[in-house]
This record gives C-alpha cells, structure tokens and sequence, in this order.
C-alpha cells in the first residue's frame, strides 16, 4: 500500500514538473494537466476507497471531465482563430 503511494506521489511530481516546463503548446499543457488529475484521482482514490466515500470519487471525476472538455474547448477555437497552439506566439494582454 505504502510503494504505491509514494508511485502516486513521484507521478504528481513529474506531472507537475512536466506543466512547469512545457508550456510553450497548449495541448503539452492539457496533456500534463490530465496527468496531474490522473494521479490526484489515484492518491484520493486509496484514501476514499478506506473511509468509503465512492460519492466523492465520482464528483472528482464528472470535475475533471468537465475540466478536460472545456481546455479542449479552448484549445480548437484557438487553433481555429490562429491556425497552431504555440503560446509564445500569443499576446495574452490582448485576451
């Protein structure tokens, strides 16, 4: 139970490590952000599984989905509007 924690918590690590570091594209963004919710879900998932609140564990994930959809959202009408998803080519002040 233990090891399986701490893979939990070194894949949070990465993750985070991974959005630090790669956000010259969105998609690279929103592929590490699902990762961070991916391994949250796991670390909760061991918690809730012993106190035995499933309910919770399915309110944290119809909030990841609804999170997901709504970069993806974003992420085609930026592609549309400006034809790549690289941010530094994107003045942000503009938004």
């Amino acid at each position: 139970m233990n090891l399986n924690y701490y893979v939990f918590i070194l894949m949070l690590l990465f993750s985070i490590f991974m959005f630090l570091f790669l956000y010259n594209q969105v998609f690279l963004t929103l592929m590490s952000l699902e990762f961070i919710m991916l391994s949250l879900l796991m670390i909760f998932s061991m918690y809730m599984f012993i106190s035995l609140n499933y309910i919770l564990i399915l309110y944290y994930l119809v909030f990841v989905v609804c999170e997901s959809v709504l970069g993806l959202t974003l992420l085609i009408m930026l592609i549309r509007n400006f034809g790549n998803d690289n941010m530094y080519l994107l003045n942000l002040i503009l938004w």
